[in-house]
This record gives structure tokens, C-alpha cells and sequence, in this order.
């Protein structure tokens, strides 16, 4: 699978919930199957 990354043929995606008060609603999201790739909740950027 190494060659397929190093070559952009598999490519992922990020959902992205920015702050701790939207972590609820981005796990329901994900047991409803709303989100899209990996779910990630962003609690504070450096």
C-alpha cells in the first residue's frame, strides 16, 4: 500500500469539529454516519 500513498492514490479525509462544545454533536454525527473520514474534534490550536 506504501507505493499507492507515496503515489496520491489513497488519500483520506478529515472531519474537523473545532472546540470541546461541538465534541457531542460530532459523536452522534458519527454513530448517525453524517461525518466523512476520519472525525476529529480540535480542542485548541497551538
Amino acid at each position: 500500500i506504501l507505493p499507492h500513498i507515496r503515489e496520491g492514490k489513497v488519500v483520506y479525509v478529515e472531519d474537523i469539529a473545532e472546540g470541546l462544545d461541538k465534541g457531542p454533536a460530532a459523536l452522534v454525527g458519527l454513530f448517525k454516519g453524517q461525518n466523512v473520514g476520519k472525525q476529529v474534534v480540535v480542542i485548541a490550536r497551538e
